[in-house]
């Protein structure tokens, strides 16, 4: 429970620090995209061109993706 404006405790909300720290992650990881070398508009453009294939593609793309198990391919080893 939180204390009046006038007192001289007052604890932030849980939600309240969570969010902050939401916010302070997200403004690091923003930072880091624009510092980052990567040529971004290339990597973008790249990528449309892929959607645009598989898009031109049609029905002869309808393969589900190959996906491994744990079980599948001995994880954690055999014995």
């Amino acid at each position: 429970m939180r204390e009046g404006p006038n007192s001289p405790v007052q604890v932030q909300h849980p939600l309240e620090v969570l969010e902050d720290i939401e916010e302070e992650a997200s403004r690091n990881t923003e930072g880091l995209l624009y510092a980052a070398p990567a040529p971004w508009a290339q990597l973008l453009a790249q990528y449309v061109d892929s959607l645009n294939e598989l898009v031109a593609q049609g029905n002869e793309f309808n393969r589900p993706a190959v996906i491994h198990t744990l079980d599948e391919g001995h994880a954690g080893g055999c014995g």
